[in-house]
């Protein structure tokens, strides 16, 4: 609840921020959205706004941190 962006369609808080190590480095690497569908469409259009603010808000950092959805912390770490 602390890690909030503010987005023009307002404040949008993401369920998880994950840190990884990574070659000694612990790095922020994912901010993971929770969703019970991973399926763009298939979400509620303010959903697909907070979404789509975030992955433009991190992209704007160029930081190397990503916004992903999935439907669970168990599915993310299959991907990566």
């Amino acid at each position: 609840s602390r890690f909030k962006i503010e987005t023009p369609i307002g404040t949008y808080n993401p369920d998880w921020a994950v840190y990884l190590n990574k070659n000694g480095e612990e790095k922020l690497y994912f901010v993971l959205e929770t969703k019970g569908d991973t399926s763009f469409m298939h979400l509620k259009t303010s959903e697909q706004l907070k979404i789509h603010c975030g992955k433009e808000h991190f992209k704007a950092l160029d930081a190397g941190v990503e916004l992903e959805t999935a439907t669970s912390w168990t599915e993310l770490r299959k991907r990566i």
